[in-house]
């Protein structure tokens, strides 16, 4: 009867042997897929000091109000003309934007400044009013003639860095 039992033993843990081995293939296969997989999505994440914010485009305040607009010469300039361009619309002189504009072409984002008047006061949002008529309104119109930014002048570095940030998004992010 011992014979028996023993000659039965065998036959199992050949077995388990077996499933051990197979199962220790797994793991290890397991494991090198896990790898590779790492190893892929490391090679393909950013740079350290890449920043890991999304970048939300501005958002869309309407169409260009009607205003006369005119060139850095002074030249009168329809609307139209600025279809495709990013434009920043002044309503006084300002002298920090020439400064915003060198920064924007040196990143390869060409930006238009026209200055604009408006003898109607009601074309304008009413919140954009008190900004006007104290000299401080600039717009920046995107490549569709949508405002896409409100900024105050007299907050000057800041102002130039939202302007600068919104800009470079609207000519990188993806479209609404």
């Amino acid at each position: 009867m011992s014979a028996l039992s023993s000659s039965s033993a065998q036959p199992r843990s050949w077995v388990f042997v077996v499933l051990g081995a197979v199962g220790l293939t797994v793991s290890v296969l397991a494991c090198a897929a896990l790898v590779m997989v790492l190893d892929f999505a490391w090679s393909e994440a950013p740079p350290s000091n890449a920043s890991w914010e999304l970048e939300v485009p501005p958002p869309v305040y309407g169409p260009l109000p009607s205003l006369t607009l005119r060139d850095e010469r002074g030249q009168p300039l329809e609307p139209g003309q600025l279809q495709g361009q990013l434009t920043l619309v002044q309503f006084t002189l300002v002298p920090l934007l020439r400064q915003v504009q060198e920064r924007l072409e040196t990143d390869g984002v060409p930006l238009r400044v026209v200055s604009a008047t408006s003898r109607d006061s009601t074309v304008l949002h009413p919140d954009w009013r008190p900004l006007r008529d104290s000299g401080r309104l600039l717009l920046l119109v995107d490549q569709r003639l949508q405002v896409r930014g409100v900024y105050d002048s007299s907050q000057a570095p800041s102002t130039s860095e939202r302007v600068i940030t919104d800009a470079r998004c609207l000519r990188s992010c993806p479209p609404l």
